[in-house]
């Protein structure tokens, strides 16, 4: 368990190098204070992406919170952390353990039909950066390296095609990543203390 977290670590450091890297060369960059991505509804992840993020939950003991947080049946991901306006939200709560679908949006590209590279972004980008937005859809097909969405999701599928192909919506997907690491640190690891959420399976 703990090799193929690591090794999606290691695929996450690669993939936050080249979108820091594609952000600094095409001008294109999130708005300021903007988190209509993290707020769509209906968004689903696999589970293997949510392990490094699982493995930090259960080694703080900060599991047992998330697990009750997921039994309220929140309207998105648990870990957007809500402010006094509402609506609005002060960002990602544990940013640097995010998932693949979050570390990838809006600094990489999908292909079309044609294997055309498109940058996989947001409206509102497009509307602020348009005239940034515009040069970087020709520059990525010619001369700008750009990460490209089904190279990383092949790499983790490489590391566990099981949990890699797993697909829910992302707070169940995150449920089931807590319960297999906590299951893991419990019986493999030395334990911070028994993770008595996972000792009945929290999901059928």
């Amino acid at each position: 368990m703990l090799d193929k977290i690591r090794k999606v670590e290691r695929i996450f450091n690669q993939l936050d190098k080249e979108t820091k890297k594609f952000g600094k060369q095409s001008g294109l960059k999130c708005l300021t204070n903007c988190n209509l991505c993290c707020m769509k509804k209906g968004l689903e992840a696999n589970v293997l992406e949510f392990l490094p993020l699982a493995y930090y939950l259960v080694k703080n003991n900060l599991h047992e919170a998330a697990l009750d947080l997921i039994d309220t049946n929140p309207e998105h991901c648990i870990n957007l952390a809500k402010i006094q306006v509402q609506g609005q939200t002060a960002g990602c709560s544990i940013y640097d353990h995010r998932g693949l679908i979050c570390r990838l949006f809006g600094f990489s590209a999908v292909r079309d039909k044609n294997a055309k590279l498109a940058v996989y972004t947001c409206s509102h980008m497009k509307a602020e950066f348009s005239t940034e937005y515009k040069l970087t859809m020709e520059r990525i097909n010619t001369d700008l390296h750009i990460p490209i969405v089904s190279d990383f999701y092949y790499q983790i599928y490489y590391i566990d095609s099981q949990m890699a192909n797993d697909y829910n919506p992302i707070n169940v997907s995150i449920r089931k990543a807590i319960e297999k690491v906590a299951y893991y640190y419990y019986y493999a690891c030395k334990p911070v203390r028994k993770p008595g959420k996972v000792e009945k399976p929290l999901i059928s």
